[in-house]
């Protein structure tokens, strides 16, 4: 029973880290206004 919930929990930070960084690159892409530095 433990060996599943370590799976589900691990899935489940997978998930949230994944999500978090494709939120982060779009929201960062998608500025209308972005610092002169950061534009390559």
């Amino acid at each position: 029973m433990k060996r599943i919930l370590y799976t589900l929990i691990a899935s489940m930070l997978v998930l949230l880290a994944t999500a978090g960084s494709v939120f982060a690159c779009g929201y960062l892409a998608y500025q209308p206004k972005t610092p002169k530095s950061l534009q390559k």
